[in-house]
């Protein structure tokens, strides 16, 4: 036993030595000052290689195509095929206000070439409201890219009120009368049960789908009012078709900054809807990071400056890994807190 542990040593120091002399020039060393100063790893405990694509990234979508969510995803997909070199195809798994996508593909491929794009409204409301059992960290956070341009009350340009409080009036004159189109489980549901429980709204409640089938259910008379992100419903309401009465950002748009806000007139609905990439959990953090920093260069241009000026009404706003697991947990409280009003 003592000469076989003697040999095994023995080994294991020419192991060592031929490493040290094989490293190649490009090898770090703690004396590289260009290296980064971590702890050692990329801040999440992974020590792994810097990681480059080979082969297609499939983003899975959770919402429906012609909404907000899903134009932000295309948008961003298209960046990252320039920054990256290789295909980024978006693909729509829908269903149950992004539920449906987010279960089948939390737990998939962790070899960064599976990605899921959704919205915080989306992930934290579904939570709220119990639709799933799980929030934003039974994913790998990637890097939240945008803010909505902005949840907004909209009704028919003809409809007597102009106002939020003209609405909530003219409901509890008519219980029951005015069809209030939402999405069950997320943002536009939560809002919904806080305009009835802090703001005494006796609306009838439909389900009439994500963004696009709202838009088309409130055109189409089949609701009397809903939520919309101002870029759905802006060409309607620049030609006269829709007005809208408030935004229910925290804030208004960056470039829409008169727009009456709900927290007006309920102070507690404020809610910032973002655009959110997320990985399988398990994904290694070295390829988490690559794929955040291509994600930082990809929305640097010009080009997605004007973009988002022009669609979101908003500045870009997007965040390295550290500050997008910060933030999602902020949305998550803010979500958490809406719970007493479901």
């Amino acid at each position: 036993m003592k000469r076989f542990l003697s040999l095994l040593l023995a080994c294991m120091m020419l192991l060592s030595l031929a490493t040290g002399c094989g490293g190649g020039s490009d090898q770090q060393t703690p004396d590289d000052t260009d290296a980064p100063q971590t702890d050692g790893t990329d801040g999440t405990g992974d020590t792994g290689e810097a990681w480059t694509p080979e082969k297609t990234i499939n983003i899975y979508m959770t919402h429906g195509a012609g909404g907000d969510t899903d134009y932000m995803g295309r948008q961003l997909a298209t960046a990252l095929e320039g920054v990256l070199g290789v295909s980024v195809v978006v693909t729509n798994v829908t269903g149950s206000n992004g539920a449906t996508c987010m279960q089948q593909y939390k737990d998939g491929e962790t070899d960064g070439y599976t990605l899921i794009a959704t919205n915080t409204a989306a992930l934290n409301g579904n939570e709220a409201t119990s639709m799933v059992d799980f929030g934003y960290d039974a994913f790998e956070p990637v890097a939240v890219y945008g803010i909505q341009s902005g949840e907004n009350i909209v009704v028919p340009a003809d409809a007597p009120y102009d106002d939020l409080q003209g609405l909530l009036d003219a409901s509890k004159a008519n219980p029951g009368q005015i069809r209030y189109g939402i999405s069950t489980g997320g943002g536009v549901y939560i809002q919904a049960c806080v305009l009835t429980n802090l703001g005494g709204a006796q609306f009838n409640i439909i389900d009439a789908g994500d963004g696009a089938a709202r838009l088309t259910a409130l055109l189409g008379g089949e609701v009397d009012a809903t939520s919309l992100p101002y870029s759905t419903a802006a060409d309607y309401i620049e030609n006269g078709q829709l007005k809208s009465l408030c935004t229910c950002l925290s804030k208004a748009p960056d470039l829409l900054p008169d727009q009456k806000s709900a927290s007006e007139t309920i102070p507690e609905l404020q809610i910032d809807t973002e655009y959110v990439v997320l990985a399988p959990k398990g994904t290694p953090a070295n390829i988490v990071s690559a794929l955040n920093a291509a994600i930082l260069e990809a929305t640097s241009t010009d080009s997605w400056k004007t973009m988002v000026n022009e669609y979101c009404l908003q500045n870009p706003f997007v965040l390295n890994v550290e500050d997008t697991v910060a933030n999602l947990k902020n949305q998550r409280d803010l979500f958490q807190s809406f719970v007493p009003f479901l």
